[in-house]
């Protein structure tokens, strides 16, 4: 009989990282109280420290953690799959940049063509 739990686990060797660490690290290194968290989340501190053992979490879990702690792990962890991503806001930062280094490009001649001018 073939084992329906866990399918998650009998990938084809893929590595992700163990979100329980993202979350454990994150609450350390920002010094939060966990019980804090807890609370924000309404669950016991006990259920929170299982969180920090777990491989994944449903999505509402992390969604909830992210609010919580005002972080978004969802992007983060995103960061680690290799593929490229960029969000609406990327885009249209790199559009200005493209736009603003055109413009950039265009100042420099028209200072270059000045400075021909002068020397003539």
């Amino acid at each position: 009989m073939i084992s329906t739990s866990n399918k998650y686990k009998n990938g084809k060797g893929e590595h992700y990282p163990v979100i329980g660490n993202f979350i454990h690290y994150h609450i350390v290194q920002h010094k939060i109280k966990k019980v804090e968290v807890a609370r924000q989340l309404g669950i016991l501190p006990t259920g929170l420290n299982e969180y920090f053992k777990k491989e994944s979490l449903q999505f509402a879990i992390l969604w909830k953690l992210s609010l919580a702690l005002k972080h978004n792990f969802i992007a983060q962890l995103g960061e680690y799959v290799p593929f490229p991503y960029e969000n609406k806001r990327e885009k249209a930062l790199k559009k200005e940049l493209d736009e603003k280094n055109a413009y950039i490009q265009k100042l420099e001649i028209q200072l270059e063509t000045l400075r021909e001018m002068i020397q003539k």
